[in-house]
């Protein structure tokens, strides 16, 4: 019996994004560009992500969950640091440093000139 091929739900994330930083982009003003370039930049490591998910369920095939990140833009640079995982229903320490690792890599397209505060979701279900 072949193991379930894993996805990664970036597309329910990028919906999850748009909901959870509207709030505090009215108030800071930060607009719909920048939601958008964080969810470009976050799509750019779906592959990456997915891997390392596959490989994590070649060890535990029940292995599924919500992984909520917390990061900043830098202010000038656009690069995404201070990455905390504030929620993991996961539980794998492999997925959790591969997906803090990857988002490490990214940056904005289009830095700002204040740091942009994201909270953003990631889940994890494997194929039926």
């Amino acid at each position: 019996m072949r193991a379930p091929r894993p996805t990664v739900g970036l597309a329910l994330a990028l919906v999850a994004i748009a909901t959870l930083t509207t709030a505090g982009c009215s108030r800071t003003g930060t607009g719909g560009a920048v939601r958008t370039d964080i969810a470009a930049r976050m799509q750019t490591i779906q592959a990456p992500v997915q891997m390392c998910y596959a490989v994590a369920l070649e060890r535990n095939r029940r292995l599924r969950g919500m992984l909520v990140l917390s990061f900043r833009a830098a202010p000038g640079t656009g690069q995404f640091d201070q990455i905390v995982v504030t929620r993991d229903e996961v539980g794998d320490e492999q997925v959790r440093t591969c997906v803090v690792d990857a988002v490490g890599q990214l940056k904005l397209e289009t830095p700002q000139k204040t740091a942009v505060t994201v909270s953003y979701p990631i889940n994890f279900q494997p194929a039926n």
